[in-house]
């Protein structure tokens, strides 16, 4: 079963600020889960969104 983390949890799980997250989801598009309005993430698509987010501008 896929986890579904919370923007915090999400920008916590990068190691990155809430805002940061923000920010970087705002530049970089990544799809979001919604649960009762509120967006949601997937881990594994956090996880690939990162890696090629680095690929991309390391």
């Amino acid at each position: 079963m896929a986890e579904y983390l919370k923007a915090t949890q999400a920008a916590e799980h990068l190691g990155v600020s809430r805002t940061t997250f923000w920010r970087l989801r705002r530049d970089y598009p990544i799809r979001a889960y919604f649960f009762d309005r509120s967006p949601r993430y997937k881990r594994s698509d956090l996880d690939e969104w990162a890696e090629q987010f680095k690929e991309d501008h390391l």
